[in-house]
């Protein structure tokens, strides 16, 4: 079976995305397949958390970026509890030294960190 992963991120930080796969493919944590829920491919009979649940249950692992909108936003802390309640793996990635990394690991079980260099 193909690797799947969900990719987690606030809005704010859409940009990084080239980035952080250009990172994941330097950890070798590439998959055939990186999936995340685009707002403009959702409609408004959409019901998100099913969805959201539904793309986490068949992927392999969840990447969430952390950073000071992905800390705060809804939406992320959602996937992650999501991951970790379906049981799995999660990475995040993170800028060297921000602290965010850490925020988002604790209390979560099966977490594999990745610090980035600052730009």
């Amino acid at each position: 079976m193909p690797e799947k992963i969900f990719l987690s991120y606030a809005k704010e930080d859409s940009g990084l995305v080239r980035d952080v796969l250009d990172a994941l493919r330097k950890h070798h944590l590439v998959a055939t397949d990186v999936v995340f829920l685009d707002p403009h491919d959702l409609t408004p009979s959409d019901d998100v958390r099913r969805k959201i649940q539904e793309q986490i249950r068949s992927a392999s692992k969840v990447v969430i970026i952390a950073s000071d909108h992905s800390a705060t936003s809804a939406w992320v802390n959602y996937e992650a509890g999501m991951a970790a309640a379906l049981e799995k793996p999660i990475v995040v990635l993170g800028r060297k030294g921000s602290g965010k990394s850490a925020l988002l690991i604790r209390g979560l079980p099966n977490v594999q960190s990745i610090e980035l260099e600052a730009a």
